[in-house]
């Protein structure tokens, strides 16, 4: 291999198939900025809206911290596994559900995250249509944007973790800089007496419903934390980091999201910025950013699946898939999801969560930390049927709690919906039945 070969590979190197070496090892401090930015974003601040949009103040307030807290316990939980393995979220579940059953759930990470990146590549399309009418009054079609900005995501999750690390050391203070102001703005025309006693700003939803949403939002993130964990230095570090992401930069911008939908009734984001409270093109580019800064993750992820799925079928590199994937999810951006967000949410808040559950029944009741190791992975078994069967039935019953068209729809189950979150309960579902069976040899 020639020298230049050689240094595009070290350049690209993200050890998508191998644990993360002892030497670039982070603590928090070095990855805070990576892990804010998980939850710091602007897909948060619609999920904001929606809660806003279907509770009233109190309650947006009561299902934004239990979501969170919720997400920050699964965080810390996956994290930690990641942190003692130092491999990726799709090579770690090979120690639960075998080397194939890790493969086919990269496959599943890998679509799921093709959605958040339409999303967020969507999204990315409205703002630059929205700039561009602020500025000179004319309307274009906003699908050419999205698949420009969508493509242009793709280059710091080609780069790897270290791109994303950079842009996010640009783009979370940024965003937050912004958020401040755009706050002083909105209190400035509608007093905070007002907002906080607002009823919902449209269709109401049960308060589990709304918990459910924010949940949702990082269902999939949160079982993939050990794709960011992996690199920190110790446990802890992972802790912290994962309290910083879904904790203390989540809830913020949940509110934040939630507050302009009570002001103006209304969740775009972009809207709000550059018409209701007339941000700007500064404004705009702070918003282009933070997009970037979440949807790079989403590739970036997405690949790392992808990768342990290919090993031995195909011999590209991350970096190679990267642009292949990115080039599939830029075409996907251009059929515009936009309208389907909220469907979307409950579908992955049913079937992600309970890989979750199978995992932390794996590891932490049934104490089979011992096998987690690089060096044992090749002799584990092809498929853990017991493994596999426990996430399905927890993804059937958080689907059985959704009504059609994005799940069964039954009766009694659905019910339950308005007193458990559907996330919760799949979770738990596929924690109690792996427990059971998986305790049976």
């Amino acid at each position: 291999m020639s020298e230049s070969n050689n240094t595009v590979k070290e350049k690209f190197n993200d050890y998508e198939n191998c644990p993360v070496p002892k030497e670039v090892h982070l603590s928090w401090i070095d990855q805070g900025t990576v892990w804010i930015g998980v939850g710091f974003c602007l897909a948060a601040i619609a999920t904001g809206g929606v809660l806003a949009n279907g509770l009233a103040f109190k309650d947006m307030l009561i299902a934004a911290f239990i979501g969170s807290i919720i997400l920050t316990l699964i965080a810390i939980l996956t994290g930690y596994i990641g942190s003692i393995t130092h491999l990726s979220s799709s090579y770690t579940a090979g120690f639960c559900l075998g080397k194939k059953g890790a493969k086919i759930l990269g496959v599943v990470f890998a679509f799921s995250l093709f959605g958040w990146f339409a999303f967020q590549a969507d999204l990315f399309g409205i703002t630059i249509v929205e700039v561009i009418k602020t500025a000179t009054g004319k309307v274009y079609p906003s699908n050419i944007f999205t698949i420009l900005g969508a493509l242009a995501m793709m280059i710091t999750a080609i780069v790897g973790y270290k791109g994303i690390q950079y842009l996010s050391r640009v783009g979370v203070p940024l965003l937050f800089l912004l958020s401040i102001v755009a706050l002083y703005k909105t209190f400035s025309i509608v007093p905070w007496s007002e907002i906080v006693n607002a009823g919902p700003a449209g269709e109401s939803i049960s308060l589990p419903l709304g918990i459910a949403a924010v949940v949702g939002n990082f269902a999939v993130g949160v079982v993939l934390v050990s794709d960011f964990s992996r690199y920190s230095r110790t446990p802890k570090d992972a802790t912290i980091g994962s309290i910083l992401g879904y904790f203390i930069g989540y809830i913020p911008i949940l509110l934040l999201g939630a507050i302009f939908t009570y002001a103006f009734k209304n969740w775009n984001i972009v809207e709000v910025m550059l018409g209701s409270l007339g941000m700007g093109v500064i404004g705009a580019i702070v918003l282009i950013i933070s997009q970037w800064t979440t949807n790079d993750n989403n590739l970036y992820q997405s690949v790392l699946g992808l990768s342990n799925t290919l090993q031995g079928a195909s011999k590209l590199p991350r970096w190679k898939l990267t642009v292949i994937v990115g080039l599939i999810s830029t075409a996907i951006a251009g059929i515009g999801l936009y309208k389907y967000y909220l469907d979307f949410l409950i579908i992955i808040t049913s079937t992600i969560p309970p890989i979750a559950g199978v995992m932390f029944a794996d590891f932490y009741l049934l104490k089979n930390r011992e096998k987690y190791q690089f060096e044992k992975y090749n002799g584990l078994p092809d498929y853990n049927k017991k493994a596999i069967i426990s996430w399905v039935f927890g993804a059937l019953i958080g689907l059985s709690m959704t009504n059609p068209p994005t799940g069964f729809g039954i009766g009694f189950m659905v019910n339950l919906a308005n007193i458990v979150p559907i996330p919760l309960a799949a979770l738990f579902g596929a924690l109690i039945l792996y427990t059971i069976i998986g305790s049976k040899k």
